[in-house]
């Protein structure tokens, strides 16, 4: 059950267009503007989540903790950091609000949080593709959005999955890049940047080099683990405070496979891993994805493999809730073709949920 809310806003995976005519801040109180009503009903649903998973929360730490978090955002990226104050203005409301609907995860990590999501490269026949789902708290699937975002160093623009009053979570750019994340529960967090910030950057890097410079520079708060896919090959990178470890890699147009649910996989990465929760589904979703990713080969089969059902409702597209405090399910996803330009984002399950939404892109 998600915290009682008045509004019970469902935006219906809304795509939010930016344009390049504008500056960052304007894109963001666009944004803002138009899903005020969402943002504050998010906002609100966020921060008692918050309360409810660990009462040393209070009135006075969210608010410290929120505006050391946003301080390093703005030293860190000007440019995302004015969009996101864009958006707080818009959606006539706070800085420390919006650094809680982008960062909740990261408050989160606080204490252990038995969310996570499985991400996957493929590539047989020269051709790859690459995906996730989006695996959250339930209460925010009704807040789902994609942004299509102006990307100059990719001769376009880029998808990015999101939902309303974020900067993103994940997305594909017109190269055939992708970008994937997943939490992993990891020691030693400490106040840092929005990660959402350090998406929107990897999604606009030039290649994987200049990615990893950036993950390895990055003050994360907590531990994540990105995959980082593009038509030459594939890596997932295990990142936490004072880590940044590639943990598996496909390079040079290597044939294979790679997928990552929320454990660590790097040798020193899980020296660093904190104990998981006895109701986490990590270790599921990786057996199941370990047995069934072999027969995957193209965009279909990737996009049948993220919504599959066995083991239901502990399955790769799962609805396994863990708590009535804590009920994780799958709140959406993305497939992408990385040669020929196909993307497809979806909110919710495709069989289990009457209200799902999917949108296509192609680049």
């Amino acid at each position: 059950m998600s915290p009682a809310s008045s509004k019970m806003i469902d935006v219906n995976f809304p795509v939010i267009e930016y344009h390049l005519s504008d500056l960052p801040k304007e894109w963001g109180r666009k944004h803002g503007e138009a899903w005020r009503d969402a943002i504050e009903e998010l906002v609100e649903i966020r921060t008692a989540l918050m309360l409810e998973k660990n009462p040393k929360l209070g009135p006075v730490t969210i608010p410290d903790l929120a505006r050391q978090q946003w301080n390093i955002t703005a030293a860190y990226d000007a440019d995302l950091a004015s969009e996101l104050e864009g958006i707080a203005e818009g959606a006539n409301t706070s800085i420390d609000n919006i650094v809680i609907l982008n960062n909740y995860t990261d408050f989160r990590d606080i204490q252990l949080d038995d969310q996570g999501c499985s991400a996957a490269y493929v590539n047989r026949n020269g051709k790859p593709v690459a995906g996730q789902t989006w695996d959250m708290h339930g209460s925010a699937k009704r807040f789902v959005c994609c942004l299509r975002v102006p990307s100059p160093n990719h001769g376009g623009s880029s998808i990015v999955f999101s939902i309303v009053g974020c900067v993103g979570m994940m997305g594909y750019n017109a190269s055939g890049q992708m970008v994937g994340v997943n939490n992993i529960n990891t020691d030693g967090a400490r106040p840092g940047i929005l990660w959402p910030v350090l998406i929107r950057q990897l999604i606009e890097a030039a290649d994987r080099d200049e990615q990893v410079r950036l993950m390895h520079s990055a003050p994360l708060t907590s531990g994540r683990s990105f995959l980082l896919a593009d038509r030459q090959g594939a890596s997932f990178w295990e990142v936490m405070p004072g880590l940044c470890e590639q943990a598996s890699v496909l390079e040079g147009g290597q044939l294979g496979h790679l997928f990552h649910t929320n454990h660590c996989l790097g040798t020193r990465a899980r020296t660093r891993e904190t104990a998981i929760a006895l109701t986490s589904t990590t270790h599921i979703r990786y057996g199941l994805l370990e047995k069934k990713i072999g027969p995957v080969s193209d965009f279909d089969g990737l996009y049948d493999l993220m919504n599959d059902h066995e083991n239901y409702p502990q399955a790769i597209c799962s609805n396994f809730q863990t708590s009535s405090q804590d009920p994780s399910v799958t709140c959406g996803g993305a497939v992408g073709d990385l040669t020929t330009g196909k993307v497809k984002m979806w909110r919710g399950d495709p069989v289990h949920d009457s209200n799902f939404v999917s949108r296509e892109f192609q680049f």
